[in-house]
């Protein structure tokens, strides 16, 4: 079933919402509305006054929905890397007997370590929030693959790159969506989000530098 998606770019100079359909294999953009913010609200990716920036957020919700004729109550986001923390953390999971690998154990083992890195206290990330992470590579029996789901083994393993943003960046943009009478669904950073966008999985382990030049912030992404 086709499910569709309406996503806030939220930037330094101005606020971009698409109302997109995803397919199987593309993403339909339905419509898109973009307006700059009419005061210096916004400073290096930072959102600086909230008011300011819910009321644009919500002129452009207003707009889509005025020619969708449809309400828009969810919605996905993706933050400036600024200020972030970036860690590697790997783990390994072993079954008694040789096992088919499910979709919900690699999410599972994806999960268990982010948890070993919030669970280490030297890390000390008590006041950040997890805004993304990107598996490096997966391990079948000690062999690195690509995709572990639908294999079977005695162990498994993945390697991911977790960031980390600090509260007040994440807390600043809930509260303006709140607002906007908006609920985030999902949050990302701006360079997993272009990842995505823009490159294409089977070239991804080449050695790429991906860049976001904004008006406020730039990423660099290796």
């Amino acid at each position: 079933m086709d499910k569709e998606i309406f996503a806030l770019d939220i930037g330094t100079r101005k606020v971009m919402g698409i109302v997109a359909t995803q397919h199987d294999e593309y993403l339909e953009i339905i419509d898109a509305h973009m307006l700059e913010h009419e005061k210096r609200s916004m400073l290096d990716g930072q959102i600086h006054s909230i008011e300011e920036v819910a009321k644009i957020v919500k002129k452009v919700k207003e707009n889509l929905e005025s020619r969708l004729h449809k309400k828009l109550h969810k919605v996905g986001v993706a933050v400036a890397g600024r200020n972030l923390r970036t860690f590697k953390s790997k783990v390994t999971k072993e079954f008694e007997v040789e096992t088919d690998i499910t979709s919900a154990m690699v999410k599972g083992l994806e999960l268990e370590a982010v948890n070993t890195i919030t669970a280490n206290p030297e890390n000390k990330v008590s006041g950040f929030y997890c805004a993304g992470y990107s598996p490096v590579y997966y391990e079948l029996e000690g062999t690195r693959i690509s995709d572990l789901i639908g294999h079977r083994a005695k162990s498994i393993a993945c390697e991911l790159i977790v960031t980390f943003l600090p509260r007040v960046v994440l807390d600043s943009m809930f509260a303006v969506l709140k607002k906007a009478d908006l609920e985030a669904t999902n949050v990302t950073l701006e360079p997993i989000s272009a990842l995505n966008a823009i490159i294409p999985p089977e070239i991804r382990n080449l050695n790429i530098v991906l860049v976001d030049i904004g008006a406020g912030t730039s990423d660099l992404a290796l």
